[in-house]
């Protein structure tokens, strides 16, 4: 039996070292035992794949400090307590891997929304300097992709991924009274419904909206008028708020049935960079999307051929989307066998935990040398 090639993960910033238990960073037990996971990134990109990768021949699991590894992987993790030890590790022979999944490399420039959504010159430098630490960069969309191959030579996309065997089975849906419209994310996020403001109040007497998010506290992070805007919105359509629970529940939502939406604002830096993951659960329920032209919206869209996920590049296409499918002459047995069909092909974690092994084998110099199991 042939060895494993070993790749540990740190997530989060998430550091176990000593420095960190003072620090108040971590719990005693994790400086020894390695920082688990609860961040839903770090579950989809981390906790999936590990178990996909099980019998092909990469092992990827938590830092242990007490471990050796052929490669480690820094995700969400660019601090300066990161950085210390991907120098360790990287004087030892460790391939180092930054996983990038917001582009704190461009400099920020354009509207935003609330408090903190622009990435601070200090992310920035941070995301350099990692970067030149690096003997390989993934990102999370051809997006970041393209502004990583700024800062190093050696890129790959990688996308975000969807276990279907958490995602119920597509069922035929019909609509019945009004439209039900899903949206999900964090609170802090639901600004971007502004952005199809108009058309929602338009179509107030024919949707109802379900919005999945956690504490609407977040609001007051908004800069002015953003939340009273937001507040009138809702008095005009109407609307159920269900809590965040999980995933596996989030899914079980999309699966009741309805139309997901996720309109974004695109006059960022910052939000130009977002994965398809927002979309790609719901299709991978068998639920339609409508999503404005992010980038890596339109590698979706491309890839099904423009079915599954459709792309409305202002509020004219939202209303003529809306239209047909409120008119009955949307087929809809077409369209979401068509979202569940791109979501199997190209984002499930088999497909991507190939591309994690083909990438992480090329970094550490296994191409072609065979795995017995």
């Amino acid at each position: 039996m042939s060895r494993q090639l070993r790749v540990g993960f740190i997530i989060d910033g998430r550091v176990p070292s000593l420095a960190s238990v003072t620090q108040g960073k971590i719990r005693p037990w994790e400086w020894l035992l390695g920082c688990q996971t609860s961040s839903s990134v770090g579950r989809m990109r981390f906790g999936w794949i590990a178990r996909e990768l099980a019998a092909q021949g990469v092992r990827y699991s938590s830092y242990h400090p007490l471990r050796r590894y052929d490669a480690v992987v820094f995700l969400k993790s660019m601090s300066d307590e990161s950085r210390q030890l991907a120098q360790e590790l990287r004087a030892k022979g460790t391939r180092i891997i930054f996983d990038v999944n917001v582009d704190y490399f461009t400099p920020a420039e354009g509207t935003f929304y609330y408090r903190d959504m622009a990435p601070s010159a200090e992310q920035q430098r941070q995301a350099v300097a990692m970067a030149a630490l690096s003997h390989a960069l993934i990102a999370d969309s051809s997006h970041l992709a393209r502004a990583c191959a700024r800062h190093h030579a050696r890129v790959r996309w990688i996308p975000d991924n969807v276990d279907l065997r958490r995602a119920p089975p597509r069922r035929a849906w019909s609509r019945t009274g009004k439209l039900d419209l899903l949206w999900s994310g964090e609170a802090v996020k639901l600004f971007e419904l502004l952005s199809i403001e108009e058309v929602l109040r338009e179509f107030a007497g024919h949707v109802r909206l379900t919005l999945v998010t956690n504490g609407l506290t977040a609001l007051d992070r908004w800069f002015s008028p953003w939340k009273e805007r937001f507040e009138k919105l809702l008095a005009s359509v109407e609307h159920t708020i269900m809590p965040f629970d999980s995933i596996s529940e989030l899914l079980k939502i999309y699966s009741a049935g309805g139309v997901f939406i996720s309109p974004r604002f695109l006059d960022n830096t910052y939000n130009l960079g977002h994965t398809e993951w927002k979309v790609a659960l719901p299709m991978a329920c068998g639920r339609v999307a409508l999503g404005s032209a992010l980038p890596s919206y339109l590698d979706v869209a491309e890839r099904s051929g423009g079915h599954g996920l459709r792309i409305c590049r202002a509020a004219a296409d939202w209303r003529e989307t809306l239209e047909t499918i409120l008119s009955g002459r949307f087929a809809f047995e077409d369209e979401e066998c068509a979202a569940r069909d791109v979501v199997e092909r190209y984002y499930s974690t088999p497909v991507v935990a190939e591309a994690h092994v083909q990438f992480m084998r090329e970094i550490c110099g296994w191409e072609g040398i065979e795995n017995d199991g």
